[in-house]
């Protein structure tokens, strides 16, 4: 990851991107969103998202739920 990024933006997102999982959004919809942040230079956004997908990627809504509310 970038030096020059800001990890409490990249946090803030992550965690902002699971509670969307958690909720039911669709991972696509979520990829549009990334789409969206790159266009307009917000990388944090894409890295918080990305890392949400990929953590998610093998969880349980329940495993998720737990992640968010033990962070």
């Amino acid at each position: 990851m970038d030096k020059d990024l800001n990890k409490d933006i990249i946090q803030e997102h992550y965690f902002l991107a699971l509670i969307d999982i958690s909720n039911g959004v669709d991972i696509s919809e979520l990829e549009s969103t990334i789409d969206f942040y790159e266009e307009i230079e917000h990388y944090e956004a894409c890295a918080g998202i990305l890392k949400a997908i990929n953590s998610a990627g093998y969880k349980t809504i329940k495993e998720i739920k737990k992640r968010i509310k033990d962070e």
